[in-house]
């Protein structure tokens, strides 16, 4: 198990839905991006009101490390530039 399956936070609550499927949710913003080429909201934003809304896992946290997951920073300007120019860990 590497980094990338760790999906608890350091007292032990998980971070992302059990059973999440990271691939399913990177698919899902792939498209979403290259719809909506030019966003004037935050990686994580755009991840907690289109993948997190409703789970009860929208907040800061989740959204970040699903950002960290997709190789984004949450911080940056969700465009499709930054969304192709993005790294995996």
């Amino acid at each position: 198990m590497n980094e990338r399956d760790i999906h608890f936070d350091e007292s032990g609550r998980l971070i992302l839905p059990a059973l999440f499927d990271v691939k399913k949710a990177e698919r899902i913003m792939d498209n979403f991006m290259r719809f909506n080429q030019n966003m004037h909201t935050t990686f994580a934003e755009v991840v907690s009101w289109l993948i997190l809304k409703g789970t009860g896992y929208d907040g800061g946290t989740s959204s970040n490390h699903l950002c960290w997951l997709f190789g984004v920073d949450g911080c940056d300007r969700a465009t499709l530039k930054n969304w192709k120019a993005r790294r995996k860990p």
